[in-house]
Formats: structure tokens, C-alpha cells, sequence
């Protein structure tokens, strides 16, 4: 089989002496090339082209179909949309020539394809100028059927393609008689007459998406006028009602948004640092590393250039501006870090939270305590206090975070951490002590692998704390002792460290955290399955 692209209309000329049975030069009319004598234009074939395609890669994709030996002219462009089942080759190389003005020659066994323009230039006169091409949709009459019935109104030259599937009629005929067969189509086109579709039925049980929530992507997908869904939420079923060919396509987008949701298991770990003078400003995290022993160092740390801000002498207080944001690779020793971050303070775990949300949801981590404080209710156009009631605000440490998992396991984490801590007291004349709260509040978004920990530094706060001095013995007289104590108040800044470690995990498997996967045999195997494999590590508890 030969496929060529011409060079132009000099090689058509070239070839005019060979003697070949062509459609026709001068005043005869072209005949169809289903009608020559070609085996390979014999062979039955269906396509279903939504998505408009080359027409050069359909001529060569019909040929290759016959085993037809086709040159294409270099100016043959444009595409076509073809919904075409059970035709002849021959018949739909028809139908893709006419509709897109082509022309062709058949000397020997090889078809030659070019433009009606070349055509012209060859022979004189058009090649469509005996016979146009229309394509009807029937909304109701079988077109098998209505092909019988135009077979009586068409020319002798004239040709009807049928497809009951797609409800297609192919009228390619003289411009007149189109007219008497578009005429004929008109009158007996009528609801009362119904076109019984070939369409199938197809229940959609979801295991995971949601019925609301898919309906919507697969009612455009529907046949125009044909395919229809309905769905039940109780039984979390979609049924649906189309043509063969579309409810393949519609299952593999159910296919597609029907998948096991994905869970993160977020393990946390909040320090707080009373921070020694040295390093007031926060924890200096270089020499955090420096001073680790190598034993137990980290296999790799990284710090994100998110930092909204930089401590300095002019800013001894830092707010949330001045967050910055470390790694720690999965496998290495949290534990290590922790004890580094002593020789900076006194250093205490407050909590060891963790919480598994699915992928895309938001998980809420709360570290707090109730400050209470005291309301008044008085008498009505008095000063006289006819109740007390005592009413708490939370003060700690809350981390919101909302996990996004890729596919390559990469976890993208947006995070917003927040500190507060009662810095006084402030008295209305409806309350009593009522908290002065200090936040700190940042929000950012750190992408890193499954099982990696992350560390959000920089939630600086000043504590105070008042002490009562007295001199020994002295200061316990009764009265008199009052003259020998003293109130004194420090202040100290004190850093909240969070360390966020995020697993990827299933449903079917449980939750084990990173320092109980040693102790148990099957949790080291589900830890190191959800690890992708890594060794798991002993947290403190």
C-alpha cells in the first residue's frame, strides 16, 4: 500500500497519459469512488469522531482500513467530526471528500486526492459541480427507513448514507434533488413517528464520591436530547441511560471521581522554650544544628524562606512576622532536636496532639486553657449587683491545618498556627477581671514528602511572673511582716516550637504513631508501609 503527499498539481499532470477509468473530465459527471472497482472500499467499518480530526490522518486512517493505495495533494487541509457505523470504506471516504470539497482520480490502483481548485485546473470545471452533500439529524423517523422512502426521489448519480445509531441521514445528490429529498424528510419528520433508540441502562453504585457532587460533571457528557440520569443519595446510585458507545466513556469518568479518598495522619509536638538571655530573640536554629551530637543528627534539614520578618536589636519583641519554617527528612531524630533546643532554655513538651482528616479536609489542633473571669448583672437603674456569673476565653495554642495530597506523595500542607497568652487583667463595671489576650497568628502553605516533619519556630511570647521576696523569719510576723516582704515581677520570652509530621495512610489500616510502630511488630510494618518503605523512629513521650 503506498501513501504519498503530492507536491502539487504538476505530478496530476504528469500522470495524465496512463489510461485509468477516472470519474470523469469535461461534461461527464463524477461518479462515486465507493462504485470503483477497488476490493479494499468493500470493507465495513464505524467510527465515532466527537472531537473534530485532521482530514490528511483520516484519508490516511481509511486507507490503511482498505488497503487503498492513496496520494494526497499538498493543499488538502481542514478536519471533519465523523459518526459513521457499519459503512463502507469507499462510502465513508465519500462522505469525508464531499464534505470538505475534495476531489480525486482513480488511475489503476491508486486514488488521488486533492482540492476541487486542482481539479478545476486539470479538467476545466468543478468536481461538485453535478452534487452537493447534506447531513440531517432525525429527531424521530429510523433513517434506514427514510432511506428506502428517498431512494425513489434521488438522482441516478445521487448516493444516501444511513446511521440508525447517531439517528444520521447523508443526502449526496444535484442541488435540486437535495431539495425535493429535504422537502420529502420535512413532511414525514413527525413525533408520531418514533425512532426506537438503541440506548442501554447502567447502574453507577459510588463507593466513595458523592451523588451530588459527581451528577453535575456527567450531565454534560449526556447524548443531546437522549442520554438522561437520575440518582438516588440513599443508595448512593446514579443510573444512567445512553447510546452504547457514550455510557463507555461516562463510566470511565465515574471511574475517574470514584476513588478511595486519601487520609493524612498528622502527628504534632508543641515545645515551649523559656529562652535564657543569650537567646532572647528567639532560638538561633544554626546553632541548634551545630550543637547536636553527630550520632544523632538530622539526615537533612531545610528552612523555607517564608519568614515574614527578621529579628534584630530594634525588634525585641518579634511577632508572627518573624515565623520561620524547617525540615526535618523523614526517618530523622525529632528527639534529637528537642534535646538540642535545652542548651537555649528550659525546655518543656505541652502537648503531643494527633488527628487524621482526609485529603483536602480541615483538621483543627487545639492546645488551650480556659481563662475565667467574672460578669456582673445589676439591678435595674441601680448599682446594685444581683448576680455573678463566670464566663471563659481559651488561651494556647491552635494549629488548623489542611493537607492536599498529590500524586507523585508529596503533601502540601496550608497552615495556620495561632498563640495567645493573658498579658493583664482589665475590670468594666460589668466584669471583674476580664483576660487582656496577646495573639500571634500566620498562615502560610510548606509542601514536602510523606513523612517529613515540619517546624514552625517564631511564636514568641513574653511571660510574667510575680514572686513574693521576704526576709527569713521576719518576713512570717504577722502585720509587722509586711515590712520585710517585697512583690518582685520577671519577665521572661518564652518561643513555642510546633513540630508537624504528616503520614499518608488508608482507611483499611490503623493509625499507629511514629513511637509505637517499634513496639509492635504489626505496627512497624504499617508504619514502614505508609513510610513507603522507611525505618520508623522513637518519639519521647
Amino acid at each position: 500500500m503506498v501513501i504519498a503527499l503530492l507536491a502539487g498539481a504538476g505530478f496530476l499532470a504528469a500522470q495524465e497519459a496512463s489510461p485509468a477509468p477516472t470519474p470523469a473530465a469535461g461534461n461527464a459527471r463524477p461518479r462515486f469512488l465507493s462504485e470503483c472497482a477497488l476490493p479494499g472500499l468493500e470493507r465495513k467499518i464505524s467510527l465515532d469522531l466527537t472531537d473534530p480530526m485532521e482530514v490528511v490522518d483520516l484519508i490516511k486512517f481509511l486507507a490503511t482500513k482498505g488497503e487503498i493505495n492513496v496520494i494526497i495533494g499538498r493543499e488538502v487541509t481542514g478536519t471533519t467530526k465523523l459518526m459513521i457505523k457499519d459503512v463502507t470504506v469507499g462510502e465513508a471516504l465519500d462522505i469525508v471528500l464531499a464534505a470538505n470539497g475534495l476531489a480525486y482520480e482513480v488511475k489503476g490502483n491508486i486514488v488521488k486526492i486533492m482540492t476541487d481548485r486542482e481539479y478545476r485546473e486539470l479538467h476545466g470545471e468543478g468536481f461538485y459541480e453535478q452534487k452537493q452533500v447534506r447531513i440531517v439529524s432525525l429527531r424521530y423517523a429510523k433513517p434506514s427507513q427514510m432511506a428506502q422512502i428517498l431512494g425513489e426521489v434521488k438522482s441516478s448519480i445521487g448516493k444516501l448514507v444511513a446511521d440508525d445509531t447517531t439517528g444520521t441521514l447523508v443526502l449526496i445528490d444535484t442541488p435540486g434533488k437535495i431539495r425535493e429529498m429535504e422537502e420529502v424528510i420535512r413532511r414525514t419528520e413527525l413525533p408520531t413517528v418514533e425512532r426506537v433508540l438503541p440506548t442501554l441502562t447502567t447502574n453507577f453504585v459510588l463507593q466513595y464520591a458523592d451523588v451530588d457532587e459527581l451528577e453535575p460533571h456527567l450531565t454534560p457528557l449526556l447524548t443531546k436530547e437522549i442520554g438522561r440520569v437520575t440518582s438516588d443519595k440513599r443508595t448512593k446510585t446514579l443510573v444512567v441511560t445512553d447510546l452504547p458507545h457514550n455510557l463507555a466513556k461516562i463510566a470511565q469518568v465515574v471511574r475517574l471521581f470514584d476513588r478511595e479518598t486519601k487520609q493524612v495522619f498528622i502527628e504534632a509536638k508543641i515545645v515551649q522554650i523559656k529562652l535564657s538571655d543569650t537567646f532572647k530573640l528567639g532560638v538561633d536554629w544554626n546553632h541548634v544544628y551545630e550543637a547536636m551530637d553527630p550520632r544523632f543528627s538530622l539526615q537533612s534539614v531545610s528552612q523555607f524562606g517564608l519568614g515574614l520578618g527578621a529579628r534584630s536589636e530594634t525588634t525585641p519583641n518579634p511577632s508572627f512576622a518573624s515565623l520561620s519554617y524547617h525540615t526535618i527528612a523523614a526517618g530523622g531524630d525529632l528527639n534529637a532536636v528537642v534535646e538540642a533546643l535545652s542548651t537555649m532554655g528550659d525546655t518543656k513538651v505541652i502537648s503531643n496532639p494527633h488527628i487524621a482528616t482526609l485529603d483536602g479536609r480541615e483538621a483543627t489542633i487545639k492546645v488551650v486553657e480556659d481563662q475565667p473571669y467574672a460578669e456582673l448583672t445589676y439591678e435595674v437603674g441601680t448599682t446594685n449587683i444581683t448576680g455573678k456569673t463566670y464566663k471563659f476565653i481559651p488561651v494556647g495554642v491552635t494549629l488548623t491545618v489542611r493537607p492536599h495530597i498529590n500524586e507523585a506523595g508529596f503533601i502540601t500542607m496550608d497552615i495556620s498556627p495561632e498563640i495567645s497568652t493573658v498579658i493583664g487583667t482589665y475590670d468594666t463595671s460589668g466584669g471583674q477581671g476580664v483576660p487582656i489576650v496577646k495573639k500571634s497568628h500566620a498562615e502560610t502553605s510548606v509542601t514536602v514528602k510523606d513523612g517529613v516533619t515540619i517546624i514552625i519556630a517564631g511564636l514568641i511570647n513574653e511571660i510574667k511572673d510575680k514572686q513574693v521576696a521576704r526576709v527569713p523569719l521576719l518576713g512570717q510576723i504577722p502585720l509587722v511582716g509586711a515590712l520585710f516582704r517585697w512583690h518582685t515581677e520577671a519577665t521572661e520570652n518564652a518561643e513555642t516550637i510546633v513540630f508537624l509530621t504528616p503520614r499518608i495512610v488508608t482507611g483499611a489500616q490503623p493509625f499507629y504513631r511514629t513511637r509505637d510502630m517499634k513496639k509492635s511488630p504489626q505496627g512497624a510494618r504499617v508504619g514502614s508501609a505508609a513510610l513507603g518503605g522507611m525505618p520508623a523512629t522513637e518519639e519521647t513521650p
